[in-house]
């Protein structure tokens, strides 16, 4: 029976020694063999882009655009350019701790088509569950270091907005619109309130102290953006507009065109880079009926 591709998306900006070590650890515990990775970079100016030419690690990359837009970035690349089944996206701060670590993520987005990580933090949000891939807790909050998405989920409801600047409240909207489509999480009416619950699982992740990017008037922004577009049921792309298009398929199709020999995990004398690529007619055809 052959493996469905799934696919690894690491989301980055200024953090080249934690990414470095980030990519170490997929590399060492990952056990699926049909995946593909790859980094999403956000710009960074701190030697980021070199190190990853040097240990040949699939990028994507552009200007410096915020968190949603660099996730998306990974998503949609994985997931309509490289076709994976499932993708799992991770933020460079938050690394496997054992091997295997992603065969719980895999199985719990094909199970639920989303799910976000349980982190300790959040535990008095927790309602429920076991946090595994059969029995994820269900949770009043949710948090963005570690996720997984089925393609069929990001088909019907869409990706990042991309009227999220910056950092914060992002990942809320998204899986708060993934939850109202059926995908990882509930929405119902609890006594005349609406509530909404989301579906976590621990992951055998480590979440490593990081300095953030965080800017308060970015997070306050968004959070009136969150506010503003909750309730919106509409598919989102990627793009907002034309410009936001040609930006996002040109960074796309330059990542796909710098890898004719695939997006394998441990580069092109790697088994797992020997599959054959052909991702960038599908990818002209795909975008050429969005301009």
């Amino acid at each position: 029976m052959k493996l469905e591709r799934v696919g690894v998306g690491i989301a980055t900006y200024n953090r080249r020694d934690l990414l470095q070590e980030n990519i170490a650890r997929v590399r060492q515990h990952t056990r699926y063999t049909n995946l593909d990775l790859i980094v999403a970079d956000d710009g960074s100016t701190d030697g980021t882009l070199e190190m990853l030419r040097q240990q040949d690690v699939p990028v994507v990359t552009g200007v410096n655009m915020g968190v949603a837009w660099n996730k998306n970035r990974a998503l949609y690349l994985l997931a309509q350019v490289r076709r994976c089944e499932v993708v799992i996206l991770l933020e460079d701060d938050t690394m496997p701790d054992r091997a295997g670590w992603e065969q719980d993520w895999i199985d719990a987005g094909r199970r639920w088509g989303h799910v976000n990580l349980a982190g300790h933090w959040l535990a008095k949000s927790f309602r429920h569950g076991a946090g595994t891939s059969e029995d994820p807790i269900m949770s009043g909050n949710v948090t963005a270091q570690c996720a997984a998405y089925s393609r069929e989920a990001l088909d019907w409801a869409g990706y990042f907005d991309s009227r999220f600047h910056g950092y914060g409240h992002e990942h809320v909207e998204h899986s708060h619109r993934l939850g109202r489509c059926g995908y990882g999480g509930t929405h119902r009416t609890v006594d005349g309130k609406h509530e909404v619950l989301y579906m976590l699982i621990k992951g055998a992740v480590e979440v490593r102290p990081a300095k953030s990017t965080m800017n308060p008037e970015q997070v306050a922004r968004n959070l009136a953006v969150a506010h503003e577009i909750m309730t919106e049921q509409s598919y989102r792309a990627p793009w907002r507009d034309l410009a936001e298009l040609r930006q996002f398929r040109a960074e796309i199709t330059s990542a796909a065109d710098a890898r004719p020999q695939g997006f394998g995990m441990r580069g092109p004398d790697d088994a797992l880079a020997t599959a054959p690529h052909r991702p960038m007619s599908r990818l002209r055809r795909l975008l050429s009926r969005r301009t």
